[in-house]
């Protein structure tokens, strides 16, 4: 049975075109109740292409699986996948002071961003902590696009203040998807018909999709290579249909979002209300995090001088904590997995499989404390999901930099109190914990 046979499909794409439906949002009144990727999809069970279920990403209807989770995240490196990111914000910003709004909003320089280019960019207080990242795309020399999470609107992340520029929230007009894997390049060329293996890396050019301008931006939060299309909202649901039909003789998936945190935390991604909280939420500053934790201190800008400069030189010179991957111990995480069978004692909180919970809303925020042998707590641990690839469960930690080098054993605390809860063994390792193939 075919999606639109149960909902009014033309209805869902008004939604997605209203920008002023606050009862369906949460982006200033710009989200739909479906994104243009879940529009055109067949529902039911068909394991090569129905949706399983959905979840609900704040206000926002997003595929939750299409042929299962270990399938999906096997796709990750194995073949390649498409996935949705048009839930993400997207601000546009346009004027003869684009670049000076910018260098107030961020610790980037910009003496050197072309058009056509793509950037890392991250937001911080005067206290060096930060407010959110996102990606900005270099449109116009007038006009740049920036992508990311919640922070990312005018007044958080984005100070227009004193500049000559119009600062849009365009979130409800663009579709972002990712095609992603070792099969990315050969599908996109099927599509195009055009060479992008050429494409350099962090660069974009438009190219035509099924009749449609798209642009195709290579990128992505795999760790793999990969692209991201961005077009019109109205052709999402043709372009999602095109790349999945087009994938296929390469054993593309469609990823649903129960698998897509694998993504960041495999290739080593931290994600805000994650890995940390924004520092505008008062309340929260022991899960505060500065671009040094994150290994991000060499996008600041030593050329200028803006808010929060200092404290995050002053870090960076003598860093204090510092993010990398735990390897969780197998037996033990075996132990919790069989306690539900075990009739003689309480069992263990069930450990969500990819990630913290099956449901990518209910994820987050979820932070549990680290401790060295001595049991004196050294940290927090974030992001924790089972990797289908190696066959190990891992998370993202931010401990105490005497306890970061890798091989260093750690113990993780699980289960929530008033639970049964358990000293798990873990060990610093690589980061990414997967190789990066992005390049």
């Amino acid at each position: 049975m075919k999606l639109y046979e149960s909902l009014d499909m033309e209805q869902m794409r008004e939604t997605w075109a209203v920008k002023d439906n606050a009862e369906l949002s949460y982006y200033g009144g710009k989200m739909p109740a479906f994104t243009p990727a879940v529009q055109g999809q067949e529902s039911g069970m068909n394991p090569n292409s129905g949706i399983q279920h959905y979840s609900a990403l704040h206000n926002v209807f997003v595929t939750h699986e299409y042929t299962g989770w270990m399938d999906e995240c096997n796709a990750i490196s194995k073949t390649g996948y498409i996935g949705d990111w048009s839930w993400l914000c997207k601000v546009r910003i346009t004027g003869a002071d684009v670049i000076r709004c910018m260098e107030q909003s961020t610790i980037n320089g910009y003496r050197k961003f072309p058009v056509g280019r793509g950037r890392h960019i991250v937001s911080v207080l005067p206290n060096g902590k930060m407010i959110g990242d996102g990606i900005a795309f270099r449109e116009a020399e007038d006009q740049i696009l920036i992508t990311g999470g919640t922070m990312v609107k005018e007044g958080l992340m984005i100070r227009s203040e004193g500049c000559h520029v119009k600062v849009e929230d365009v979130t409800a007009e663009i579709f972002n998807y990712h095609v992603q894997g070792p099969v990315s390049t050969r599908v996109i060329e099927k599509l195009t018909g055009e060479r992008v293996d050429n494409l350099p890396f962090l660069t974009f050019r438009e190219v035509k999709i099924a009749g449609k301008k798209v642009r195709l931006y290579r990128g992505g939060m795999s760790g793999e290579t990969g692209y991201e299309l961005f077009g019109d909202s109205a052709d999402g649901s043709v372009i999602w249909h095109e790349v999945a039909e087009a994938g296929k003789e390469f054993g593309l998936r469609q990823l649903g979002m129960r698998s897509l945190m694998l993504n960041h935390l495999q290739a080593y991604f931290p994600t805000i209300w994650v890995d940390f909280i924004p520092a505008v939420v008062p309340g929260a500053e022991a899960l505060h995090r500065s671009p040094v934790d994150f290994g991000w201190e060499h996008l600041v800008d030593k050329t200028r001088d803006f808010p929060g400069k200092d404290a995050v030189l002053e870090e960076a010179a003598d860093p204090k904590t510092k993010c990398v991957t735990l390897e969780w111990n197998t037996e033990d995480c075996i132990t919790i997995f069989t306690s539900l069978f075990d009739e003689d004692e309480e069992p263990f909180e069930q450990m969500g499989l990819p990630v913290n919970t099956s449901d990518f809303s209910s994820a987050i925020p979820q932070f549990i404390p680290a401790f060295n042998k001595k049991h004196e707590m050294i940290g927090l641990v974030s992001n924790r999901g089972y990797s289908c690839q190696f066959r190990k469960v891992i998370s993202l930690a931010d401990l105490d930099i005497r306890y970061t080098q890798e091989g260093t054993e750690v113990y993780v605390l699980y289960g929530s109190e008033g639970c049964r809860q358990m000293m798990v063994r873990a060990v610093v390792t690589r980061t990414p914990y997967k190789k990066d193939n992005r390049k």
